[in-house]
Order: structure tokens, then C-alpha cells, then sequence
């Protein structure tokens, strides 16, 4: 049940006195008027006499009192309680100045069936209410500007944050989702109804505990916006473009319908300034309307390589079949179809630079560098549906997606190789000219039923089970001619290849899911059992074929003449079972309204069945393996909650895998075209065998005011038969690749993350921070000698936002990224990366925004002495214009500084590689945009 006193929280309005010498307190209890019981939860609000002003609200705690602070002294208030099943109560009070506290005592609610005297109030809403176990506030006592949304309706909830992000949570507890008449709204994106939908069309918000969640120890916490009967359906939009320098362009649309039923959106982009998106909610994010706040999140990206020129668009829908409403009931039944399409077409000219740093130890350095220009089109087509029916004992999911993708591509590319030892040089170009083709076909179709017990008939009915079938199907096609000229200082290892690859691969894996949940219900007509005991079965069916016809074009000749090492038929096969025994235990103490406390313990017993086939017509890829093994599972969890206090989450757990041999690793075809790098293949390969451990703890505050969040994750493995990579390197930077099996790899993970909101009235401070800590020990193999290898990396970041009401943002935040491998007698490299992020933005008057949002970079490797820094700044000033703000006109200034650059930087076992390429550079651009919007289309009686 969502306990009352999570709610129990005390908010001060904007209406309070600021002088705080003239506040006082106002204490008291209510009580039921027939039987004398405290009444938990009821709704309190403080208002003046003189124009109705509310000044204050909260709810009574689990022992019927409440304690009101910072209430105006020396004037007429009146406060009025509300409470479900009851009539409402009014009593006027003024605080004296002298005592500044005034104690109302025992206030008395009469029940609805009660025959006296009604006392009417008249222009009062209660601000927030209890109704059974869901907490309901009423939209029209929190007055907003005209233009308001959801997201500047919610910031002014007590107890509810809205991040930056678009998480909301309720005292500290994240929502799980976010629902709209108790539908899911445009895929579930917070921030599609937080930016779209008008404050004005909400008649309430409610807050409750999801019934039918799967973890009925703790489960997830559903927020439901309920609109107004006459705001039942409406439409939204924008329709905007723009014009800069350099001759940038950009323009995007969307059109957006829905009703109780039925939900449909329409989507499109087309630009040259790096803003991209895959799917039609990001769309629908960037293109929203957002209220009285600043629309600062549709920006350029300035990371992404190259010069690009993306066309995308598409749309989605919903409709719901189902005639059940409130998502609060414990069947809540739905009969739900939905369906998205989706293309887009990327085109990248992008200019690449590196440089490589190898260590050879004893045999020196090699010193690589690569040129490289790409010129590539992709083109991709997706769709997907689902339907998702549930009945009050069973449940069925259905759904399907089928990507579509062409890609061409041209590239040539320069790499030299140094020995700086030998002073040994070799020099290569390459060039080569792609076309793919691939269709990828996936879905699933799931069947779910519950045991239930029928009072009527005095026995168990039905099972506990689920049966899921799921499938992954692929197709390609590709066309490739590839060109390498190899020189070297030897002139006996010059080369030179002219190759045609044509390449059909079709493939797929099939998937079956049986689980018989609870089987001690089988045996027992009703009680309590002692464990629960699960019977799961999971078979992975996984085909492919390919068929490679390749060919080589000698000097002179007019004809590609077939390459017999590299042509070649392929039937892989694998089949993958894995059954086990689950047995649970759950444990749990409560005591109502004050706390919950659980305990669940799992073990499973699981076994892996692995049969791997392989028939091709290079009868040294010729693969027939079984092997069998057993990975169990167990875990245990804590969780204690203490209403209106905290919540805690413990847990513990350790679980086994295997790692197989791939047929690339055991017998690869060998292409010596690839000069730099060839892969050969060890049929002596075994599988790795991984332990992993882990622990978990989590704290959510429930407190009046201000909660704070964190979570720390730890984790270790050990891989025993670790499949690692052994290279040789020869005096030309030439590398030839095999995996083989070495002793054991290690690591140890970190992660944690922590969130504190404060709020002063109308001013909000949000602080979030994370972390994540990676270290792991391996043993690499470079030319003939075994490595100890040490690799650790670091990331942290932590950020402050500020806002006031909507209408003022400042943030401030820093980030760092490290990482450094030690290859004990043989390298050793670092790579760092600190990045500081600042923004301002406004709008004053509301009609007027101002955003400014700068990112400083600083880089550093151990393969340069000097510190590499550059600042991506950016700036935007618009108008909002038309009956309600519908009209928009923005003129932006990006990369104000002009030093964008591409960096990135990796760091291998014994490899240090710098990349930089040619990247979106300072534009300005001025845009329009119109914005319709319309609620209330057909009006409900």
C-alpha cells in the first residue's frame, strides 16, 4: 500500500510572510467525532481570511497531529481539514504576536452519514488529499502562469522533484512511470507529458504503489495525471527552420494527436548541423513545447566526427481496446496495440588522423600513423509493434521489429609504420569502395498466467507459469573491392592486392522460455508454504550460413580470378539449454503505517547444455564440440522501510558463466590482404569459466523536507581459462593476432551515485554526483612472452542546478575520466580528461529566454608533454510571441570561440592511440518556429 506518511510533508507557500519575525506555529490533532479515533492522513490548508489566500498545507501524521511553521502572526486565518468519508471542517484563529504558537487542540470531523448541521466553505480546494492507499493533489489550488506545463505544475508539489534528467520522484522514491488517464503517454518518456501537456487541462495528480508489479516486497511507485473532462484529448506540435552561416540549415516538425484511446504522432528532421535522432521520441523530446521553462536541450553535436547531413522521420501510434481506466485496481485490465515506423538517412564526409605508440619492450617502439578520409551513406527503414492484453489472471505480449539498411561507402586511407629502434619502415594504401545490405526481423510473443484461489469452489485454479518464444532473424548482403599497395625499406616484403569480397550471410536464433512458477501450490489447497520452488527451462536455438566468393585481380588481367584460401560455404550451429531449480524464501515484520521490513533469499540451480556445429567447405573450420556445465545462482536481499523516515535495500549475490570459443578464434579465414593485422586460429581453445560477485546497498529518504539519495554498487569476478589475445609484432609494424587460453583475469568494479534536493520556496537546489571505478589484472602475451597486465579506470562527475520557478536556470558541473595500464616489463600509459560544464539560462520576461552553456576540455596522455585544452561555448536568445506563447523566434551563436576538436584517445594493454578528425565547427543561425496546440477538442459533458 503507498503509506500516507510518505506524504507527510510539510511545504510553506510562496503566500508566507517573508519577514521571519512575524511567523508563528499552529499545532493540533483530529479526531473521528463518533468513535474518538486520530484520523492519519487528512488533508490540513491554512488560508487568510481576506481573499481566500492559501498560506500553507500538509497532511496529519500515522497519530493524527500536525504542526504547522512559519505562519503569518496578527492576522485572520481560517483552516480547513478535509478527510475521505468525512465532512469538511472549517475553523478561524489568529496567532498573537507575543506567543507567536497557538494550539488548536482536538478538532473533531463528523462523518458524511452523520445527519447535522453542514458547515459550507466556499471557494476552497483542498491542496492534497489520501484516497484509500493513493495520494491525490488537486491541480487548481496551485496557481501557475497561463502557459504552465506539467513539468511547472509538478515543481510546485511538496514533496516532488523534478530533475534535470526528466526523473521525478516522490520524497525521495523514483516514479516508475509516468501515466496519463492511467495510459501510458507517447512510449513513456517523462518528458514528452512534462513539456506537452497544459497545466490547465489537469483536474489532479495521483501517486500510488503498482498492484501488479512482480515484486510485491517492494514495489514500483506509478504517477497517474488525471485531465479534466473537457480535456480529455487535444493536439500539439511545431513547425520550425532555420538558416546560418557557412550555409547550415536545420528543420524539424511534429504533430501529435491524442484522445482517451487513441495516441499518434507524426515526426521529421532535416539538418547539416549534427542533430540526429533514431527513433520518433527523441524527436518528440526535442521538438516539445515546454511551458514557462527555456528550451535549451535541441543543441548541436558538437562530439560527433565529420561533416553530416541527417534526413529522419516517421511515426508512432497507440490504441487502447480496453474499457478499464484506473490504474490503481489490482487487475488492472488492458487490451493494448502499438506501432512505431521510423527512417533516417545519415551522410558523413569525415577527415581521420592518428597516431599509435606499440611498446615491443626489449625491441623498442613501433610508431604508427594513419590518415584515413571516409565518405559513407546510411539509410535505415524500422518498425515495430507490440500488443499487450491482460486479464485479471493471465497475460498475453506480442510484439515485432524489422530494421531495413542500406549503406555505401568510400574510403582510402595512409599508414606508415617506424621501428624507432631498427629504424625498419613500411608504408601502405588502401583503398576501398562498399555496399551493404541487411535486414534484421525480431519478436516475441509471451504467455503469463497466475494461480488464484476460487472462494466459490474451495479450490486452486489455474498455474503460475510463463511461456515466452522469442526470435532474431538477419540477413546481409555485401559488396566489396579493396585495394592495398604495401611498401616496405625490404623491398622483397613489398605487396600489392586488388580484392572483390561478395558476402551473403542468413541467419537467426530462436528462443523458448518455460517457467513453472510456485510448484509447492500444486501440492496444498490453500496456507502458507515454507519455500517456493521454481522449475525454468531456457533452450537458444542459433543457425547460420554464409556464403564468402571472393576474387583477386592480377596486374594487366580484366577478370577477378576466385581466391580458393578465402572462398568459402558455411553452416554454423549451436543449441544452448540451460535448466534450473529456483528456490526462494521470503521472509517479512511490519507494523502499520510505521514499518516494513523483508528479507528474500533465492538459489539457483542451473545447468548449460552446449553443442557447437560448424560444416563449411574449408574442411579445417570443420567444428563438432559438447560441453556441459553447471552455473549456479544465489542472492539475497534486505529491504526495510520506514515510513516517512527511509527505505534501505541490501543485497548480496554470487553467480557462474561460461564463455565459449567463437569459430573466428578457433579457424579463421586467413586474409593477407589485411597487411598491418591478420588473425590466425587455435583449435586447442577452451572455454573460460567466470565466477561473479556482488553487493548492493541503496538509501531513499522519506523525509518532510529536502531528501537525499545514494546507491553504491560493488562488484568482482574471476575468469579461470581466460581467452586472451597473443600478438606478434615484427620489425615492419606488421602484427599477427591468436587467442589462447592464459591463467586467470580479475577485476573489481565500483559504481555509486548520489542525489540531495533542497528547495527555499520558490528556489531549488538539485546536486548530483556519480562515480565508477574499474580495476582488473590479466595476463597478455606479446611476442612469445607472458605479461602481467594491470588496467585501472576511473570516472567521476558532480553537478549543481539551480531554478527559480521556471523561469531561472544556472548550472555548474565537473567531470573526469581516467584511465592508466601497467604491462609490468614492458608499457606503461595514462589517459586523462577533466571537463567542466557552465550554464546560464533565463527568461525575464517570461516572453524573453536567454541560454548560454559553455564545456571546457582539458586532455592529457603520457604520449605528449603538454596538456591539450579547448572550449566548446554556446548561446541562444529568443522571443516567445502569439497568443499563448505559440510563436518562437531564436537567433544562436555556436562554438563562439571556434576551437572544437575532435580527441579521443585509447589505451590498450600495450597501445596508446590519439584520433582526431574534422568536426562541426562556430556557426550562427537564426530560427522560427510555430508551435499549435490545442486541448479540449471534443468537449465531454
Amino acid at each position: 500500500m503507498f503509506n500516507a506518511s510518505v506524504a507527510q510533508t510539510q511545504t510553506t507557500t510562496q503566500a508566507a510572510q517573508k519577514d521571519t519575525v512575524k511567523v508563528g506555529t499552529v499545532i493540533g490533532l483530529l479526531r473521528d467525532s463518533v468513535h474518538n479515533y486520530v484520523l492519519q492522513s487528512t488533508t490540513l490548508a491554512i488560508y487568510k481570511v481576506q481573499g481566500n489566500e492559501l498560506v500553507s498545507y500538509q497532511l496529519t501524521n500515522n497519530f493524527g497531529r500536525y504542526q504547522f511553521k512559519e505562519i503569518p502572526v496578527g492576522m485572520p486565518l481560517y483552516i480547513v481539514a478535509t478527510h475521505v468519508g468525512y465532512q469538511s471542517t472549517k475553523r478561524e484563529f489568529s496567532i498573537s504576536p507575543k506567543t507567536k504558537t497557538i494550539d488548536l487542540k482536538t478538532i473533531n470531523m463528523q462523518r458524511l452519514d452523520v445527519s447535522l448541521k453542514e458547515v459550507t466553505i466556499s471557494a476552497v480546494q483542498a491542496p492534497m488529499q489520501m484516497r484509500g492507499d493513493t495520494l491525490e493533489f488537486n491541480a487548481s489550488a496551485f496557481k501557475l502562469d497561463s502557459n504552465a506545463v506539467v513539468g511547472d505544475l509538478l515543481r510546485k508539489l511538496p514533496g516532488v522533484t523534478v530533475w534535470a534528467d526528466g526523473v521525478i520522484t516522490v520524497n525521495g522514491k523514483k516514479i516508475n512511470q509516468l501515466l496519463v488517464n492511467g495510459k501510458d503517454f507517447f512510449g513513456g518518456d517523462n518528458r514528452i507529458a512534462l513539456d506537452n501537456l497544459p497545466k490547465n487541462s489537469v483536474q489532479k495528480v495521483q501517486v500510488y504503489q503498482d498492484k501488479n508489479d512482480k515484486d510485491p516486497v517492494n514495489p514500483k511507485t506509478d504517477m497517474n495525471i488525471v485531465l479534466k473532462k473537457d480535456k480529455q484529448d487535444g493536439m500539439f506540435g511545431k513547425f520550425g527552420g532555420g538558416y546560418g552561416s557557412r550555409d547550415h540549415y536545420a528543420g524539424d516538425g511534429m504533430l501529435t494527436y491524442f484522445s482517451p484511446k487513441t495516441q499518434v504522432s507524426l515526426v521529421g528532421a532535416y539538418n547539416n548541423v549534427n542533430k540526429t535522432a533514431y527513433d520518433v521520441g527523441t524527436l518528440m523530446r526535442f521538438n516539445s513545447f515546454k511551458g514557462e521553462g527555456i528550451n535549451n536541450d535541441y543543441h548541436s553535436d558538437f562530439r560527433r566526427a565529420g561533416v553530416n547531413v541527417f534526413r529522419g522521420g516517421g511515426v508512432t501510434f497507440s490504441q487502447d481496446f480496453s474499457k478499464d481506466s484506473d490504474p490503481r485496481q489490482p487487475y488492472f485490465k488492458t487490451n493494448l496495440l502499438k506501432g512505431e515506423v521510423f527512417s533516417n538517412d545519415l551522410d558523413n564526409k569525415t577527415i581521420r588522423q592518428s597516431e599509435t605508440i606499440i611498446s615491443l619492450g626489449d625491441n623498442g617502439h613501433l610508431n604508427q600513423t594513419s590518415d584515413d578520409t571516409r565518405h559513407s551513406n546510411d539509410f535505415s527503414l524500422r518498425s515495430n509493434a507490440s500488443y499487450q492484453k491482460r486479464t485479471e489472471h493471465s497475460s498475453i505480449n506480442a510484439s515485432y521489429n524489422i530494421n531495413n539498411s542500406q549503406s555505401t561507402a568510400q574510403a582510402t586511407q595512409n599508414n606508415r609504420s617506424v621501428n624507432d629502434q631498427t629504424q625498419n619502415q613500411s608504408r601502405s594504401f588502401e583503398q576501398q569502395n562498399t555496399t551493404r545490405n541487411s535486414t534484421n526481423a525480431s519478436g516475441s510473443v509471451a504467455l503469463n498466467t497466475n494461480r488464484y484461489y476460487d472462494f466459490g469452489k474451495q479450490k486452486n485454479k489455474s498455474f503460475n507459469t510463463e511461456l515466452k518464444y522469442t526470435f532474431d532473424l538477419n540477413h546481409s548482403n555485401e559488396d566489396s573491392k579493396n585495394i592495398t599497395d604495401f611498401t616496405a625499406t625490404d623491398a622483397t616484403q613489398n605487396k600489392y592486392f586488388n580484392r572483390q569480397y561478395l558476402k551473403d550471410i542468413d541467419g537467426g536464433t530462436h528462443t523458448f522460455v518455460t517457467n513453472l512458477k510456485d510448484v509447492t501450490q500444486l501440492f496444498q489447497r490453500r496456507g502458507n508454504r515454507f519455500v517456493q520452488i521454481d522449475l525454468n527451462n531456457t533452450v537458444k536455438l542459433h543457425h547460420e550460413n554464409e556464403n564468402d566468393n571472393v576474387g583477386d585481380l592480377a596486374s594487366g588481367a580484366s577478370a577477378f580470378t576466385p581466391n580458393k584460401d578465402l572462398t568459402n560455404i558455411s553452416h554454423y550451429k549451436t543449441i544452448d539449454e540451460k535448466p534450473s531449480v529456483v528456490v526462494s524464501k521470503d521472509f517479512w515484520k511490519s507494523l502499520d503505517n510505521r514499518f516494513y521490513k523483508s528479507w528474500h533469499v533465492f538459489v539457483n540451480a542451473q545447468a548449460q547444455i552446449f553443442d557447437q556445429k560448424n560444416d563449411a567447405l574449408q574442411t579445417f573450420q570443420n567444428i563438432d564440440r559438447s560441453y556441459r556445465y553447471f552455473i549456479p545462482a544465489t542472492d539475497f536481499t534486505y529491504y526495510n522501510n520506514q515510513y516517512g523516515e527511509y527505505s534501505k535495500n541490501y543485497s548480496f549475490g554470487y553467480y557462474t558463466s561460461v564463455i565459449y570459443p567463437t569459430v573466428s578464434q578457433l579457424a579463421p579465414l586467413v586474409d593477407n590482404a589485411d597487411v598491418y593485422s591478420i588473425t590466425v586460429g587455435n583449435m586447442s581453445l577452451k572455454p573460460a569459466y567466470r565466477h561473479d560477485v556482488y553487493a548492493n546497498y541503496a538509501y531513499y529518504d522519506q523525509k518532510k523536507k529536502n531528501p537525499i539519495n545514494y546507491r553504491i554498487e560493488l562488484s568482482a569476478n574471476l575468469i579461470r581459462n581466460n581467452i586472451a589475445e597473443s600478438t606478434r609484432y615484427d620489425e615492419l609494424g606488421r602484427s599477427v593476432h591468436q587467442f589462447i587460453n592464459l591463467a586467470e583475469s580479475k577485476s573489481a568494479n565500483y559504481n555509486g551515485w548520489v542525489n540531495k534536493a533542497f528547495n527555499f520556496k520558490d528556489h531549488q537546489f538539485q546536486l548530483s554526483g556519480n562515480s565508477d571505478y574499474r580495476y582488473s589484472e590479466y595476463t597478455t602475451n606479446v611476442n612469445g612472452r607472458d605479461y602481467l597486465t594491470r588496467a585501472n579506470s576511473f570516472s567521476a562527475s558532480a553537478s549543481l542546478v539551480y531554478t527559480f520557478k521556471s523561469i531561472w536556470r544556472a548550472d555548474v558541473g565537473e567531470g573526469f575520466e581516467g584511465s592508466k595500464t601497467n604491462q609490468i616489463g614492458l608499457s606503461r600509459y595514462t589517459n586523462y580528461n577533466w571537463a567542466t560544464n557552465l550554464g546560464l539560462s533565463f527568461a525575464f520576461p517570461k516572453s524573453l529566454f536567454f541560454d548560454t552553456r559553455a564545456n571546457i576540455n582539458n586532455n592529457k596522455t603520457s604520449a605528449s608533454d603538454h596538456n591539450i585544452y579547448y572550449t566548446i561555448w554556446n548561446a541562444d536568445v529568443g522571443y516567445r510571441f502569439l497568443k499563448g506563447s505559440n510563436g518562437e523566434i531564436k537567433f544562436s551563436v555556436l562554438d563562439i570561440l571556434h576551437q572544437n576538436k575532435s580527441l579521443e584517445n585509447y589505451i590498450g594493454a600495450n597501445t596508446l592511440t590519439t584520433t582526431t578528425a574534422n568536426v562541426l565547427q562556430q556557426y550562427f543561425m537564426l530560427t522560427l518556429a510555430y508551435y499549435p496546440r490545442h486541448f479540449g477538442l471534443h468537449k465531454k459533458k
